[in-house]
C-alpha cells in the first residue's frame, strides 16, 4: 500500500492511498470465502458457493467495499503513525477511481486532526479564589432546615405566616412588557403545588402575596425570571403567578436533644450537645462551600486560559457540538412535556436566529475549552491511573454510604459511565495542575469587571 500527502487545510488532512492489485485481490478472495461460509445459499454447501451467486446476493460493489474495509482495518493505524496524526474523529475514505481487479485501487483518506493550540504564559497568571466564611447565621439556617425535615406537619386554621407550608392551585402566565399575555404562549395550565415559606429561595413577590392570606383566597404575583432559570420556557420572561390557597399547614418542630442528634447522624453518633451539633454543621457547610468555590475556581481558570489561547476552532467539531447541545435541549423539553418551540422561543424567525446564535456561541466555547484542556493535559503530563479510579470509588462509596464493591460494579458494568468518570477525573487533575502554576489570590468576593468607558469620557 502506497500513500502520499495531498495537503492540509486547517485541521483537515487529505492523503492519497493506493492499494496494490495483489493486496486487493487477496482481501477480496478472503471476503468471498467468509461470505460463502457464513451465508445460507440454497443448493450449495457452506464454503462452496460460486462467486457469481454471492455477487448476485450481496452486489459486487458491496463485496469490494467489504474487502477494502478489511485492508483498512489492518493498515489504517500504520498511516496514522507514519504521518503522526492526532485524530479527533474517525477518518473517511473515498474511492476515487472505478475499481478494476487487475489494477491498484485508488482512494483518498480524509482525517480530522487536533488543531495546534498555542497556550499563553501560565506561570504567575493571576486569578481570584473565593474563600467563604461560615457564619452563625449559616449554621442557624441549616439547623432550622434539618428541624423542618424531621418535623410533623399539621393543618392550621389561620392566616398564612412566614415559615408555613401552603397548598395551592397555581396558574403561570408569561406577559408582554405592557402587562398583556404573550400571544405565542400556549394556554396556561393550572397545577397543584406546595410552596414552603420556610425555604429562603421562595421569591419575595410570592412570599409577600401569600403572607396574611387564608384558605380559599386568590392572590397573584408578578416578577421577572432570570435568564439562567432551570425552566427554559420561563427564563428571561416576565411572569404572573395566580394562586388559589387550598390549605395552610405549619411545621411542628422536634426538640433538639440527644434523640434528635441520633435521628440526624445515626445511632452511633458522638454528638451529645448543642455545641458539638453546631460545630458539625459548621464543618459540613464549610466542606460544601469550599468544594463549590474550588469547582468555580477550576472553571474560571480554564475559561481564562482558553480566552488567551490561540487556536483555530474546527468547523466540523463545532457543528457536532451544536448538534449535541440541540439534542440535549430537545430531550429536556420532551422530558418536561414542553413544546421545543415554546421552551426556546424558536417559534419566530427572530427567536430561531437568536437560538442558533446562542448554540454556536456555547459550542465554540465548549470546543475551545476541550482543545485547551487537552493541550494542558499534554503539557502537564496528566494521566489517569487505576489508583485514581479506585480512590474515586472510595470517595463515592463513603459519600453514598455503600460498599466500594457496589460502586465499582456499577461503573464496570456501564462503560459509558466509566468513560465519563475517567474524563472528569482527567479534567479535575488537569485543572488542579493548572491552578498550581497560577498566582491565586484569596478574596471574599470576586472583583467585578470594569465597565467600559462611555464615549466622550
Amino acid at each position: 500500500m502506497r500513500t502520499e500527502l495531498l495537503g492540509q487545510e486547517k485541521n483537515i488532512v487529505k492523503i492519497k492511498l493506493e492499494i496494490e492489485a495483489g493486496e486487493f485481490t487477496k482481501a477480496l478472495n478472503k471476503t468471498i470465502t467468509e461470505l460463502s461460509q457464513q451465508g445460507n445459499f440454497p443448493g450449495f454447501r457452506k464454503g462452496h458457493t460460486p462467486r457469481r451467486v454471492i455477487e448476485m446476493r450481496f452486489g459486487r460493489e458491496a463485496i469490494y467495499n467489504e474487502a477494502i474495509e478489511k485492508i483498512m482495518n489492518d493498515e489504517l493505524q500504520h498511516v496514522v503513525d507514519d504521518y503522526e496524526l492526532d485524530l479527533i474523529d474517525t477518518p473517511s475514505l473515498n474511492i476515487t477511481e472505478k475499481i478494476e481487479e487487475s489494477k491498484p485501487v485508488m482512494c483518498e483518506l480524509t482525517f480530522e486532526v487536533r488543531p495546534e493550540v498555542e497556550l499563553p504564559e501560565i506561570d504567575g497568571m493571576e486569578i481570584e479564589k473565593v474563600v467563604t466564611e461560615v457564619t452563625d447565621a449559616d449554621v442557624d439556617r441549616l439547623a432550622k432546615r434539618i428541624q423542618i425535615q424531621l418535623s410533623d406537619i399539621k393543618e392550621a386554621d389561620r392566616p398564612i405566616k412566614d415559615g408555613d407550608l401552603v397548598d395551592l392551585e397555581l396558574t403561570i402566565r408569561t406577559l408582554n412588557p405592557d402587562g398583556s399575555e404573550e400571544s405565542e404562549q400556549p394556554k396556561p395550565e393550572t397545577t397543584h403545588e406546595k410552596i414552603n415559606l420556610a425555604d429562603e429561595t421562595v421569591r419575595a413577590q410570592v412570599r409577600e402575596a401569600l403572607i396574611g392570606k387564608s384558605k380559599g383566597d386568590e392572590v397573584s404575583a408578578e416578577f421577572d425570571v432570570e435568564e439562567g432559570h432551570a425552566d427554559r420556557s420561563l427564563a428571561g420572561k416576565h411572569v404572573s403567578y395566580r394562586m388559589k390557597i387550598e390549605t395552610v399547614s405549619e411545621y411542628v418542630l422536634p426538640e433538639i436533644n440527644e434523640e434528635f442528634y441520633r435521628n440526624v447522624f445515626g445511632q452511633d453518633t458522638d454528638i451529645k450537645d448543642d455545641a458539638a451539633f453546631r460545630e458539625r454543621l459548621r464543618q459540613d457547610i464549610k466542606g460544601e462551600v469550599d468544594q463549590e468555590n474550588l469547582s468555580d475556581l477550576y472553571t474560571r481558570a480554564v475559561d481564562l486560559v482558553a480566552s488567551k489561547s490561540n487556536v483555530e476552532l474546527p468547523d466540523r467539531f463545532i457543528a457536532r457540538q451544536i448538534a449535541a447541545f440541540r439534542r440535549e435541549d430537545e430531550e429536556w423539553a420532551k422530558s418536561n412535556g414542553i413544546d421545543m418551540n415554546t421552551a426556546f422561543g424558536v417559534n419566530t424567525e427572530e427567536g430561531r436566529k437568536g437560538y442558533e446564535a446562542l448554540l454556536k456561541t456555547r459550542a465554540e466555547s465548549a470546543v475551545r475549552n476541550v482543545l485547551v484542556m487537552d493541550k494542558l493535559a499534554e503539557k502537564f503530563e496528566i494521566h489517569i491511573e487505576q489508583s485514581d479510579i479506585e480512590a474515586e470509588f472510595d470517595r463515592r462509596a463513603e459519600q453514598l454510604h455503600v460498599s466500594k464493591g457496589f460502586v465499582a460494579k456499577y461503573f464496570y458494568e456501564n462503560k459509558n459511565q466509566l468513560d465519563r468518570l475517567t474524563d472528569q477525573l482527567r479534567w479535575d487533575k488537569t485543572a488542579e495542575a493548572l491552578i498550581s502554576h497560577m498566582a491565586v489570590k484569596e478574596v471574599k468576593e470576586l472583583t467585578k469587571p470594569e465597565e467600559p468607558a462611555s464615549q466622550g469620557e
